[in-house]
């Protein structure tokens, strides 16, 4: 690969994997900081378990079998794509001396690669953005020569299924490391700035290619729905309430399933998982659209994606008071408890316009990844 002449790189030490088929904030953005940006994304380290209990894993390119690099071109410009080597997994490890030594052998298979990043890149105009990965960012740290890095957080590690139990430790001693800390809400941001006092924010936004209303004329539909992962973060007694008091609206749930779950009213439709291109059309059959999640150290630095989106096509949202929303409270709903939440889908269902929803459109086209990305810009650049 050939430097590309009179560009930045941004290389991103993504958390999140390239071939996700979920809407990812980090993914986003880079697809845009392309426009204007060469970018470099190491893709999501693969472990040897992934090799053979994986199906998605991109076997052949993390052996070496295929070429480890390739390049994507997007919308908005060529993102070059590097897949390390399969890593130790470490999430299961207890004991503190064999979590250094897998680390220790972890960090001398990624500093081969860097190193062959880093061969095509020069160190006065490069940035490095590490993507939630505190663990890999911390044990590579030494090998990355670069003109500034940074941290992207968007997500409470601690609260994380996948990354809780070493991820806060290796993330604290990380964020001193960085130059500084991007936050997707106010909270992560108020938090991680103990951490490191150049803490920005850029939230989330919508993809406004994709989410346009199909009709801004009120829904006559008797669909309620929910768009995106149905895991530990949905209040499920509070879908059984609604149900219950709404026996003639179907609450249709997209997206992947990720946790037990117990019997529910008939009226509770799990449908199946789509992709970014397929939601506009169910969600424009959906007279409120609902962000149903409860309160934990997890959903409180959560910047809710799928409002923007929700919003971008015109609907009414309900949400929990799960976190500060107060960006969008002039066009979210924020129930105090459960029964107002209830009381907000009807009062949505009975009070929608034509001029609410035009309203609410306006507002999420402020709020597109383009905007973000500029945002994004500015800051590591300044």
């Amino acid at each position: 690969m050939n430097n590309t002449e009179n560009k930045n790189t941004v290389i991103c030490h993504s958390f999140p994997a390239w071939d996700t088929p979920y809407i990812k904030s980090t993914l986003e953005l880079m697809k845009r900081l392309a426009s204007f940006n060469r970018v470099i994304l190491i893709d999501y380290h693969y472990t040897w378990k992934d090799v053979f209990t994986n199906k998605h894993a991109p076997k052949k390119r993390i052996l070496g079998v295929k070429n480890r690099w390739r390049k994507i071109q997007t919308d908005f410009g060529t993102l070059e794509i590097y897949n390390s080597p399969p890593v130790l997994p470490t999430n299961w490890i207890n004991s503190n001396g064999l979590l250094k030594l897998a680390n220790a052998l972890n960090g001398f298979i990624l500093r081969i690669g860097i190193r062959k990043i880093l061969r095509q890149t020069g160190k006065q105009n490069t940035i490095l953005i590490n993507a939630l990965n505190p663990v890999f960012g911390l044990i590579t740290s030494k090998a990355w020569k670069v003109k500034k890095s940074f941290y992207y957080c968007y997500d409470e590690i601690s609260g994380t299924d996948w990354a809780s139990k070493h991820g806060p430790s290796h993330e604290a001693k990380f964020a001193q490391k960085v130059d500084g800390i991007i936050c997707t809400s106010e909270h992560l941001q108020s938090e991680k700035s103990k951490l490191n006092s150049n803490c920005h924010l850029v939230p989330n936004g919508v993809n406004l290619d994709i989410f346009q209303p199909v009709d801004i004329e009120k829904n006559k539909s008797k669909s309620i729905g929910y768009v995106g992962a149905i895991d530990k973060r949905i209040d499920f007694k509070l879908l059984i309430k609604l149900a219950e008091e709404l026996p003639n609206y179907h609450i249709d749930l997209y997206g992947p399933i990720k946790t037990e779950l117990t019997p529910l009213p008939l009226n509770i439709r799990f449908q199946d998982n789509l992709s970014q291109e397929e939601l506009p059309e169910k969600i424009s059959e959906m007279s409120v659209c609902l962000i149903p999640f409860i309160k934990s150290e997890l959903t409180k630095s959560i910047y809710p994606l799928k409002a923007n989106e929700y919003l971008a096509m015109g609907k009414p949202v309900v949400s929990t008071d799960f976190a500060n929303l107060s960006e969008l409270t002039q066009f979210v709903s924020v129930s105090e408890n459960n029964n107002d939440f209830v009381e907000l889908v009807k009062k949505a269902i009975k009070y929608d316009s034509r001029l609410k929803a035009q309203k609410r459109i306006d507002f999420a086209k402020k709020n597109s990844w383009k905007e973000r990305s500029l945002q994004l810009e500015e800051i590591i650049k300044s």
